[in-house]
């Protein structure tokens, strides 16, 4: 008969330097990376060319997304998500998180294109746009987000590839943790109450 031994395990992915899972009792359900990434250096400007750095407000959490609103599918879906994720949260933490979309696409997303966008999905949100392609790369390379547009003609339909992941920042502007696409909402709020209180 053979014996049976309980043991404490960790389950865990590796990819590219992203830890998913934990070890014992599970915290964070989300992707953790280490070293975390480091992105208080980072801003972008918002729709008035108010520079926003990217790091949350005191004791609150900043949900920062890379995509563009033409996105057929992967964009709404994650913004829906994170919508339902936020309101999952008792009223007194949901007013301690805020999402920033930074368009990838700024040739068809303005200001108000992407405002408008965004406000289907929260109430309170920032729209992030530049033109300027240095200061974009800046961005996504901080984040480790990849993207790239589709050749096109003027005035013609076109695509954007791009990493489809939710980064969630302390106000240390430490990326704390990672939620690709198709994350559960539930799973969401749930890290989000673990950070929100730890503060």
């Amino acid at each position: 008969m053979r014996a049976v031994h309980r043991v404490t395990f960790c389950v865990g992915l590796v990819v590219a330097g992203v830890v998913l899972g934990s070890c014992g009792e599970a915290e964070l359900q989300g992707a953790v990376r280490t070293p975390p990434l480091e992105v208080a250096p980072v801003s972008l400007p918002d729709e008035s060319g108010r520079a926003v750095a990217m790091t949350a407000p005191d004791d609150q959490l900043l949900l920062v997304y890379f995509g563009y609103t033409s996105c057929p599918d992967i964009c709404p879906t994650t913004m829906s998500d994170l919508s339902v994720a936020i309101d999952g949260l008792p009223t007194e933490l949901a007013d301690r998180v805020t999402v920033a979309m930074v368009t990838l696409d700024p040739e068809r997303d303005t200001g108000e294109v992407l405002t408008g966008y965004l406000g289907h999905f929260f109430n309170e949100s920032l729209a992030l746009r530049t033109t300027d392609t240095d200061e974009l790369t800046t961005a996504t390379s901080a984040f480790g987000v990849q993207f790239e547009v589709e050749d096109h003609a003027p005035g013609e339909s076109y695509q954007v590839a791009h990493t489809a992941v939710t980064f969630v920042v302390d106000d240390s502007g430490t990326v704390v943790v990672e939620w690709p696409f198709g994350f559960e909402s539930e799973a969401m709020t749930a890290d989000m109450e673990v950070l929100l209180k730890e503060f």
